[in-house]
């Protein structure tokens, strides 16, 4: 929107405030120029964010509030995160290495199985083969569904399929993260252990579970007598097969699903499904006594717990803290730590303004020539303070453009943009008044040694963090063909994604606040 835009706009609101202000006294003019140009002061940083001086163009010199715009150096560096919380029911298989940074992803799995309300299972009598020891199943398949994958469908990948331990279960209310050590839930002593070569060429493609379509099928065939110890335990112990909790921890615990070769490929694995296979006497519409073939499933849902599992290599120059860009990388992996400088931004004269605007970019540098990225930058980011860092996800918050904010990326100017962090800016700069003990009547010199004081005990104060996440909206529409998106969640990106951003210590990146004053006559 262009200045002049702005400046007919104000010029028009000025006249009708200066009409009204011929029936007010003195006192009651102040204060109704000052709400006026307050409820305006947003229309500064919407209408012209190329303009320092918008405030000071279009303000008469006789009114009572002042608008101006400074920009201010930001500083960034990348740090090393190991692990983030794995609260989602998307899992990661595989192995993939960054042609770009030589960084090396491997993602493997811990799933466990959900148990219908309706679950039922042949009675003993019904099913058609047996052998001394009781009942017998035909067949046990774990099918993996994904919704994509990265990286080489020619690659040549394994996978080993390892039964969990009832004894040692994953159980609900505990926050796991990516860091899980999988050999405390895998029972070493389990005989129904898989291993299987594949590479998605080979994979069956376009296929359908339930309502959901999936780019493809990975299917891991089970010994069938897993099938067999089920079926008998249903029959045996009918109480372990009342809740999934029963089931989980006398029955099927689950599976870790890890990757044991091969390095190329990814496959974000949406859904995991245990299928049982077994034949059962029943008749036929004429009466006829027939064998046919059953199947029971069971799936991997948001019900019970599934936790991926994340391995990075990171080459020690990606974190070089000297490093003119900085990087956001996931899963886990390496997220954008940003240094506001809140202190030059309420320092002097403008201690006692109101911030209404404090934007902020990220450029995203390309890749470089001649090298082919195998990742694309993350489709949305978070920024939070760093000390909610986790605390943020583990309490399944959202952003609420307060102290936390989410945005897309912007492909058009190929960027993060956050148009405004002022409310964060403003939060930031009360805890620090509150927690130095000052108070507005102090020198700025005074001031200052009790700032000084309070962030060396304090130095993550202004700090915040760039987070790859995975949100969730709600899509409303109205009578107007209007739609309305809510945010339900936000979680840790889990998939891969990479982006080097413009940044580090030499302050090539820039805040632009926008402040208005109250100027007593």
């Amino acid at each position: 929107m262009p200045t002049r835009r702005v400046c007919v706009t104000l010029a028009a609101v000025s006249g009708r405030v200066s009409a009204l202000s011929h029936f007010q006294d003195d006192s009651m003019k102040k204060i109704s120029l000052f709400l006026t140009f307050a409820a305006l002061a947003g229309l500064f940083t919407a209408c012209d964010e190329d303009t320092l001086t918008v405030g000071a163009e279009v303000m008469p010199g006789m009114d009572v509030v002042a608008s101006s715009r400074q920009s201010f150096s930001v500083v960034s560096r990348s740090i090393h995160v190991d692990s983030v919380l794995a609260n989602t029911n998307s899992c990661y298989l595989g192995s993939v290495i960054d042609p770009e940074t030589r960084a090396k992803t491997t993602c493997d799995f811990l799933a466990q199985f959900y148990l219908m309300e309706n679950f039922a299972l042949p009675a003993p009598d019904r099913l058609a083969y047996r052998d001394e020891s009781g009942v017998l199943a035909d067949s046990c398949l774990l099918r993996l569904y994904f919704s994509g994958y990265y990286g080489d469908s020619l690659a040549t990948m394994k996978l080993t399929v390892t039964e969990l331990d009832t004894n040692r279960v994953m159980d609900e209310g505990v926050s796991y993260y990516t860091d899980i050590a999988p050999a405390d839930y895998v029972n070493a002593a389990s005989p129904y252990e898989v291993s299987q070569t594949y590479s998605l060429r080979g994979v069956s493609r376009q296929v359908t579970s339930s309502s959901a379509a999936y780019a493809g099928s990975l299917v891991v065939k089970l010994p069938a007598e897993y099938a067999t110890a089920i079926l008998r335990k249903y029959h045996a112990n009918p109480e372990f097969f009342q809740n999934s909790y029963s089931f989980i921890h006398h029955v099927c615990p689950g599976f870790y699903v890890r990757t044991s070769g091969g390095v190329g490929s990814m496959l974000n694995v949406e859904m995991s499904v245990l299928d049982l296979f077994f034949s059962y006497h029943t008749t036929t519409a004429a009466g006829a006594d027939t064998i046919e073939g059953g199947m029971q499933r069971l799936a991997a849902t948001e019900e019970v717990i599934q936790n991926t599992h994340i391995e990075n290599t990171i080459p020690a120059e990606m974190l070089d803290e000297g490093n003119a860009y900085t990087y956001l990388k996931s899963p886990a992996g390496i997220f954008t730590e940003v240094t506001l400088p809140v202190g030059d931004i309420v320092a002097g004269e403008h201690y006692t303004d109101t911030i209404n605007a404090a934007r902020i970019t990220f450029p995203r540098i390309n890749t470089e020539a001649g090298v082919t990225p195998l990742l694309s930058p993350a489709s949305t980011i978070l920024m939070l303070r760093k000390s909610e860092l986790f605390s943020f996800f583990e309490q399944g918050r959202v952003a609420d453009g307060r102290t936390a904010f989410i945005v897309d990326y912007q492909d058009a100017y190929n960027a993060y943009v956050f148009s405004n962090i002022a409310s964060l800016i403003t939060q930031m700069k009360l805890e620090r008044d509150a927690g130095a003990g000052v108070s507005r009547t102090e020198s700025e010199a005074v001031r200052n040694v009790k700032y000084a004081a309070w962030e060396a005990a304090n130095p993550d104060w202004n700090k915040v963090v760039l987070v790859p996440v995975a949100a969730d909206y709600s899509t409303t529409s109205s009578s107007y063909s209007t739609t309305t998106k809510t945010l339900l969640r936000v979680r840790n990106e889990l998939g891969l994604s990479s982006a080097k951003l413009v940044g580090g210590p030499s302050g090539d990146l820039n805040i632009a606040v926008t402040y208005s004053r109250f100027n007593a006559d």
